[in-house]
Order: structure tokens, then sequence, then C-alpha cells
């Protein structure tokens, strides 16, 4: 069992506050309907934990993976997977990473991932590159921004509408046939804004295919936003703005990885087997958002529909023998077990590395399944903010009201393909059985109230969730229908006290959870979670530090079936019983100068985490399997630390940072780290470089992973896959 008392202590040691995730002056001012946390000052008070990125944090490293920007905040674990961020697995304080399902993602305070409730995996992230913030909560700051507070929540806010003409053309080009391109323009006639943002990048890919091929990819986003205010001096203050967004990706990604030894030879190769593997999707947005201000009284609407169309087509294992009728691929060899155990299938991995073309038998057919899926969200969001005094006590009400539905249309195609001299074949055979379709929807029905007292240098934020999500699935293959319903209440408190103008405290209690899939029946619990934190911020001239403590207790966590699971199906739930984490977050930054006309900005970002299956089991989950208690969470490492320095002038700023993932399990285990079952610790160190020609021209050069280091990050989803190697980028843009 986890002690707190162990962590509590370490955070005392470390009383040192935090800065929050930003390295340089804050941005233009974003309409509060858009922003979570507040904005910058919002979060230094706050009674939770919180970090706040803003838009020229991103353009430092000029970041298109939410991943490496991720690295800038504590308390966030990142599984790399294709060297690109393209989808990326985001956990925060050890809820898992896996495709992002654990935290509740955001745009503009808008859910945006495909299906946050029916089908929670986020094949879907906004281009963060385009964002003009980042925000970052845990804890009981996340309390009410459901489905998913067992870790936190990321809110991705775009830029604000500009009054007066502004445009910026930026261009980048660098290794692996790497290029970004990107044009944004916006202008304000009277009481109305309008701003168009396109962004186009890609690569060629860093991949080196067997007999040859692309790796890479490219994608394209389109933005259009619309804004009226009303008139100055209006006796009520409104605001409209109307979004409109396109996003499309064609990438030659495979979930196919390397043998071991096959990558201690060459840790770039792919084989002959994932040749046509590629990803192609689409999305479409439209969102609505409203405000109406009368001073002490803030009311806000959102109106969204979100749509996302994808098709995955990859290497999927073997065809077995004979395709039955009622379990038509039952005993295929799929790509998790032959990965898993490539020393007893020689033959077959012979095949997939293009060295041996197949004999006549189904048996040696390569499973190439094409995942297409199509899904959608759409709902209502409705928040009021309301200011009032009590005596000595102001009073920030937040109450929330918000319909949200989605689903999730899911058909796996099989096509059955044969190795000739190291080129995949089709067997011409168009009519096999789909290995999934069907249709999962959720309807949820979600209340929150909020409210936050201030009394002299005290601040105290109690709330509440309520939540009533009743989902359904419908099985296409074997005519099934299941549905369930869940009512959820989740409550949180924090409180910030100011001990003096420079040190403050924090601590703060939440109910945690995450609920079942549509399809779980009454044996699955959904995810539950008492989560706790405590710590202390200090700001005095030109340091800033945080130190905060965590603690989660899991009453279940929750396992969910993916694609790359073996040995369940899809979207299928596991208990997994309970299990305690427990960490310790510390930020700090620096403001130091070698003249008049030269600073010196330093910042540190460190998370120490642990954590504990509390009971025996063996679950049918590929991914926990046999758990003894005590057994540490996969893929949660136990020391993560970013350091960044950089040396700024009026017109130029050379940045360099190291990022450090420490040794991590892939599986539930204890004591010494197996070689086979856990990923070596990793550091990499990132330069930047910006030269400001004049007012409108500038320069940058950006060089990713500087000594080259390249190791495994991830066996997931089948076989060994490395972290991308060295990146250098150049780029010039230019303001209008």
């Amino acid at each position: 069992m986890i002690k707190p008392t162990r962590l509590s202590a370490l955070a005392l040691c470390v009383l040192t506050p935090a800065v929050q995730a930003q390295q340089l002056p804050e941005p233009m001012p974003l309409i509060e309907e858009m922003l979570v946390t507040g904005g910058q000052e919002a979060v230094r008070t706050s009674t939770g934990s919180a970090s706040y990125i803003d838009k020229t944090s991103i353009a430092e490293f000029d970041t298109t993976d939410l991943g490496d920007l991720m690295a800038q905040v504590p308390g966030v674990y990142i599984r790399q997977e294709d060297g690109f961020g393209l989808r990326p697995n985001i956990g925060i304080r050890g809820a898992t990473a896996e495709r992002s399902q654990k935290i509740t993602l955001m745009e503009d305070g808008i859910l945006i991932a495909p299906a946050p409730y029916s089908a929670p995996a986020a094949y879907y992230v906004p281009n963060v590159n385009r964002m003009n913030a980042v925000e970052v909560f845990k804890g009981p700051a996340a309390i009410v921004y459901g489905p998913h507070t067992v870790g936190g929540a990321i809110n991705m806010a775009t830029a604000p509408l500009a009054t007066e003409r502004s445009g910026e053309l930026s261009l980048a080009a660098g290794d692996y046939g790497y290029h970004k391109e990107r044009l944004r323009y916006s202008d304000g006639v009277g009481q109305w804004q309008f701003a168009i943002d396109g962004l186009r990048y890609g690569a060629d890919g860093f991949k080196q295919l067997d007999g040859g091929g692309d790796t890479g990819f490219i994608r394209n986003d389109i933005n259009a936003k619309l804004g009226w205010h009303s008139a100055a001096g209006a006796d009520i203050s409104q605001s409209l703005v109307i979004k409109l967004g396109y996003a499309d990706e064609t990438s030659d990604e495979t979930y196919l990885g390397t043998t071991d030894a096959d990558f201690a030879e060459n840790s770039l190769r792919r084989y002959s087997a994932s040749t046509l593997d590629e990803f192609t999707s689409e999305h479409s947005q439209l969102h609505i958002i409203h405000s109406l201000d009368t001073g002490n009284v803030q009311w806000i609407n959102r109106a969204y529909i979100n749509r996302f169309d994808r098709a995955w087509n990859k290497f999927d294992g073997f065809l077995p023998d004979t395709i039955g009728v009622d379990n038509p691929y039952a005993g295929a060899l799929d790509a998790g077990t032959l990965m898993s155990n490539a020393e007893l299938f020689t033959r077959r991995m012979a095949i997939v590395r293009g060295e041996i073309d197949l004999r006549d038998r189904l048996s040696e057919t390569l499973d190439i399944t094409n995942n297409a899926r199509e899904y959608g969200s759409s709902g209502v969001d409705s928040q009021v903010h309301w200011q009032v005094q009590t005596g000595t006590l102001a009073h920030n009400v937040k109450v929330g009201l918000r319909y949200h539905h989605d689903y999730v249309d899911r058909y796996h195609q099989v096509a059955g393909y044969v190795m000739r001299s190291g080129e995949l074949v089709f067997d011409g055979v168009t009519d096999r059985p789909a290995k999934v379709i069907n249709h999962a929807q959720s309807d949820a029905l979600a209340l929150s109230l909020r409210n936050e007292i201030t009394w002299h240098k005290l601040k105290i934020n109690m709330g509440a969730r309520a939540e009533k999500i009743e989902g359904e699935v419908i099985d296409h293959v074997d005519g099934s229908q299941v549905s369930n319903t869940q009512d959820v209440l989740t409550p949180g408190a924090g409180f910030f006290y100011a001990l003096s103008d420079s040190v403050g405290i924090l601590a703060g209690i939440n109910q945690g959870y995450s609920p079942a899939g549509p399809g779980a029946d009454s044996s699955i619990e959904p995810e539950q979670s008492t989560n706790v934190e405590y710590g202390v911020r200090y700001r005095e001239g030109a340091l800033t530090l945080d130190a905060i403590g965590f603690f989660s207790d899991y009453k279940n966590l929750l396992g969910r079936c993916r694609v790359s699971d073996t040995g369940c199906e899809v979207g299928e739930e596991f208990n997994g019983g309970a299990v305690e984490i427990a960490g310790v977050e510390i930020t700090a930054r620096y403001l130091s100068s070698i003249n008049q006309r030269i600073d010196v900005p330093f910042s540190l970002v460190y998370t120490y985490s642990e954590s504990a299956f509390q009971s025996d089991f063996i679950s049918g989950f590929s991914q926990w399997g046999s758990v003894q208690a005590g057994d540490e969470l996969p893929y949660t490492p136990e020391h993560q630390l970013r350091l960044q320095g950089a040396l700024e002038a009026i017109n130029w700023q050379l940045s360099l940072a190291l990022n450090f993932n420490g040794e991590m399990r892939e599986q539930p285990g204890q004591g010494a780290l197996e070689p086979d079952y856990a990923v070596d610790s990793l550091m990499t160190i990132d330069l930047s470089a910006h030269y400001q020609l004049n007012e409108a021209w500038r320069l940058e050069l950006v060089v990713e992973n500087i000594t080259d280091e390249q190791q495994i990050v991830s066996r997931r989803p089948f076989g060994a896959r490395s972290n991308a190697p060295r990146l250098v980028q150049a780029g010039v843009s230019v303001q209008f």
C-alpha cells in the first residue's frame, strides 16, 4: 500500500511552489468564454492544480505535437507511438494514457474527442499548432468538466477575434520531407469581426519500409470564425462567435512494430507486411458561442456539432485455416500474439518481413483489416456565472447544464493478402465476413454547481457534478442489443490561503469518475476514485515555485479493450479493482539577466509518481493479465523531468530544453524491471533559435533530439517502436 505520508514529507521538503507552464509574456487576452482556468493570473491563486501554456510557449519550438507541449506540465504522462504525435496517448496523475481516453479534451470549452461517452479513445485531437493557449487542470479544479474527472482535463483555446486587420504567413521545411504552411488573417468592421486560419503540414516519414515506400503523413486544417459584439455603452454586453472547421489527414501509419532483435539492428525499420497500412480521416465542426454580461452575471451558451470519419487499413495478423459461420475468425493468429511470441512463429515472422512467400494455405494469408468508423457528437452547454457579496464574503457562483449526444458506427472489413517476392498481393476474395459491425450511442444530461468564496486571504471552492448517462450498443453481426444507465454524483472542494504576499497554501479533495461504456454489462463498474491534493505556492521577485502532492484512491480501475488488445472484443471492459496512485509535482521559474539587453529565463518541471494495485486477480484484459497486490501500473514512470533555459534579447532568442522520462513497466509488476516488459529511461534535448529581422519578418530554427537518442519507447500496439530521430527544421514568417 502507498503511504501518503511519504509523499507529504517529500512535498514539504520542496515547499517551493510553481510557476505555471508558460515561459514568456502572457498572450493577448482571450474572452473568458474561451478559457476554463480563467487565464494566467487566475491560475496563480486557484484552489486546485492548473497550468496555463500561452501562444509564445507553443511557438517557441513551433510545436505540432500536443504530447511535446504536455512535457511542460507536471503530472502528465505521455506514451509515444508514431514519433509525430498524430494520435497522442496522454494520461494525468496515473489515469491510463491509452489514446487519451481517461481525460476530458475540449476546444474552447467544448467537448472535442470524437465520441467522449460512447468511444472515448481520442483518434482526433485538434492541431495544437493553431491554438492560442492550452490549459490543463487536475483534481478539484476539474470536477465540473466531465465526463472524465479521475485525472483531469485539457482545454485548447483558439485565437480571439481581432478588432482590426492582422495576418501572418509562416513556412517551414526540414528533415524527412517535413513541411508546414500556415496562413492566418483576421479583421473587424464595426461590431463584426472575422478570421480565417489555414494550416497544412506533413512529412515523408522517418521509418524505413522493407522494399521502400512512404511512411509519412499530410494534414490539412482550415477554420473560420465570425463574431459580433454589442455596441459600446449597451446596457447588456453580448457577444456571438460562430466557428466552422474542417480537417483531414492521410498517414502511412501502422500498429506494427518490430521484434527487439530487429530493433537493435535498425530502430527505424518497418516490415513489408505493413506496406498497405494507411490512416485517413475527415473532421468537421460547427461551434456557436454566445455570451451575455450584465456586470455581476455572465451567461455563456455553447452549441456544437462535431463529425469525424476515419478508416485505418492495417495489418492485423493471419487468417485462420477455415472461416467459420458463428465466429468466422476463431483460431486466427492476431498481430499482438504474433509479436509477443515471435520466437514461436518463425515462419510467419519471415512472411511478415517479406523474406519468404507463403505456402498454399489460408493460415499464411495476411489479414489486412480496414477499421472504418464514423463518429458524431452534438450538444448544448449553458453556464451562468454570478458574483454576489454577502457581508465580508464574496461569492463567485457557477451553474452549468449540458445535454450531450454522441455515437460511433464501426465497420471492420477483412481483406486477404499473400506475400510474393516481398510484396503484398490481393488474394481476390471480396466476400469475407466483417469482424465488427456495430452502433453505439450515448445521451448525457449533466448539472454542475460551483461556489468560489473569497474571504480576505482565503478562497474556498465547493462544487458538485450530477450526471445521468444512457447508453446503447447494437451489434449488427449477432443481432444483440445492450443498454445501460449510469447516475453519477461527484462532489469536490478545495481552498487556497495566502499566508503572505509571497506564500500561499492549497488543498483539495474530489470524487473522480470515468463512465463505463454504453455496452457494459451489470458486472462492470465505472472507474471511481477519491483524489486528494495539497501543496504550496511561492512567488517572490523573479522566482515562482509550486510543490503539490497528490493521492488518488481508486475504488475500481476500468480497462477497455481496443483493436490492439488480444483475447477480447473491441469495446469490452474489465474491472481492475482498487488501485492507489500518489506523487509530487514541482514546477519552478526564475528570471535572471546577463545585462540590460539579455534576459535568462529558466524553468523546471518535475513529477514523481508511484502506484500499486491493491488485490490479486487474473484478468482477461491483455494489458493487465496476472496481477498481484502491490504491482505497479504500466506506463507510469517514477520520474519525469523537464529543464528549460533561454537567452532572450530584443530581436533574438535561443532556447534549450532537456526532457527526461524515467524507465517504466509495460505490464503490472513490482521489484526489478524485466527488460522484455519494460522500456528504459530516455533523455532528449531540443533547441530553438528565433531572429526578428524587423517588425514583420522573423526567422526560426528548431532542432529536436539534438543527440539523436533512439530507443524503444513502447511495445504497443504490436512490437517495439522508437521515438523520433534528430529532426531539424527551419522557417520564416511574415506579419501583415
